[in-house]
Parts: C-alpha cells; sequence; structure tokens
C-alpha cells in the first residue's frame, strides 16, 4: 500500500511556539527544585564523607595509639606529630582563609610552629597513606609482639585500609582538613601547660571540617576559648573528639 504524504500535515508555526512556550514554563517551575535536589545530596555527601574521615581516625588510633604520626616508627614528638590531615584536592593557602579561620592557632613553645588549615602542606599529611597505604610505617600485628615506647600494646597495630582510595575532595572542589594536633599531646611538650592543661590533654576538639560551597575556610582551627567550636560561615563541623562531642 502507498502511503500518501500529501495528507500528512506538520505543525504550525503557532502549535511550535505554545509547545515551547509550554516547555519554558515547565523548566522554570521545575529548574528551583532541581537545584535543589542538586544541593541537598551535596551537603548529604559531605556529611557521610566526614563521619567516614572520623570513623576511620577513630579505628586508625585504636589500632596504633592517639597520636598519627610521620614516621610511625619514632616516638610522637612536635616534630613527628602529623598536625593537619588532608584529602585529595588543592593545596589550601592563607587566601583560602575568611573570617575566624584567618586567626592562627597559638600554643607556645608545645607546637612545632603556629597553626591554622593553610598549614596542611607544611604540618599535614595526606589521609591516604594514614588510611589506606600505611604510608608513615605503623607497626602491624605481625610486627609489634611486645609493648615499646613508640608502639602499641601486643596484638594492635595498623589494620587499614580504614577508607578506599580516592579520599575527597569535597563536592565543591576543596580539601577536606582534620585538625589532629588535638588527637594527643606531644610526648616532648610541657605537661600541666598548654597542651597539657586537663591530665595532660588537649581541651580542645578534633573535627573534620568542609570549606562548603564559597571554599572559604571560616571556622577557627583551634575553635574557641571554651575548648568548643563555633562553626562560621557556610562551613560543613564534624566533631571526631574532644570536649563538645
Amino acid at each position: 500500500m502507498t502511503k500518501n504524504l500529501k495528507n500528512e500535515r506538520g505543525l504550525s508555526l503557532v502549535e511550535v511556539t505554545i509547545m515551547l512556550l509550554v516547555l519554558m514554563l515547565l523548566t522554570g517551575v521545575l529548574a528551583p527544585s532541581i537545584f535543589d535536589f542538586v544541593n541537598d545530596a551535596k551537603w548529604v555527601k559531605v556529611k557521610e564523607d566526614c563521619e567516614a574521615i572520623g570513623l576511620s581516625v577513630a579505628r586508625l588510633t585504636r589500632d596504633v595509639g592517639p597520636c598519627l604520626k610521620f614516621n610511625g616508627a619514632q616516638k610522637c614528638t612536635k616534630e613527628n606529630r602529623v598536625d593537619v590531615l588532608y584529602s585529595d584536592g588543592p593545596d589550601v593557602t592563607e587566601d583560602d582563609m575568611d573570617g575566624d579561620a584567618t586567626t592562627m592557632f597559638d600554643s607556645s613553645d608545645n607546637v612545632v610552629m603556629h597553626l591554622n588549615w593553610w598549614k596542611d602542606d607544611y604540618r599535614g599529611d595526606r589521609m591516604e597513606d594514614q588510611f589506606v597505604t600505611n604510608g608513615p610505617a605503623y607497626g602491624t600485628p605481625a610486627s609489634l609482639s611486645t609493648f615499646t615506647a613508640v608502639g602499641p600494646q601486643f596484638g594492635l597495630g595498623w589494620r587499614g585500609a580504614y577508607l578506599a582510595s580516592p579520599i575527597g575532595p569535597d563536592p565543591w572542589g576543596s580539601r577536606y582538613l582534620v585538625n589532629s594536633v588535638f588527637l594527643s599531646v606531644a610526648t616532648d611538650a610541657h605537661v600541666g601547660t598548654l597542651e597539657g592543661k586537663r591530665s595532660g590533654g588537649w581541651s580542645r576538639d578534633t573535627f573534620c571540617i568542609s570549606a562548603g560551597p564559597n571554599a572559604r575556610y571560616e571556622t577557627a582551627f583551634g575553635g574557641n576559648g571554651m575548648g568548643g567550636v563555633d562553626r562560621a560561615g557556610d562551613d560543613f563541623i564534624y566533631i571526631i573528639s574532644g570536649d563538645t562531642r
């Protein structure tokens, strides 16, 4: 059977115009909802990522001791302690700081230098090295048969990997950071002062931070004067350990 194309009619200009107007109206109505959905999904991911990082810190310190080190075989001195943990992502600079985060944390002679988030490449170590590859070369349960001054008790040791690689960056492209200095007092710190105010331990929180959508770190590295944390700007904060848990 031969189809008669002459009887078929295409869309008129008016019909096409009406269809386009309807599509534009639908797009205008749905676009904010889609944007909100995407934005909410990013915040959910940040929360899940920081919770996973916090759990990894807890498991790692349970296995190797409270101090994260650059060299797992050496003591937890000010020079050997990891003061900042960082995920994948661009290096954090002073230009990325804003608000309360512009103030350096100063604990006098009990840390190797004044600290802030942008010290990630100076006093920091990659989460990948600590959680995935055992880059610091912590002892493993098989290699730690006796208690030593630099290792955990018998039966403990690095049992990773604690997270799957890669780790980070956050949904807006910035590094996740952890002020890991507050996990442990250095062995060469002065007992009873600053680092050792409360029974030989810090009186400050260790937490995971995301800089949020504006990619600016605005929460103070050392928290507030009371040992807690005042979240600033659009940062996301997840408390890992400390007095305000």
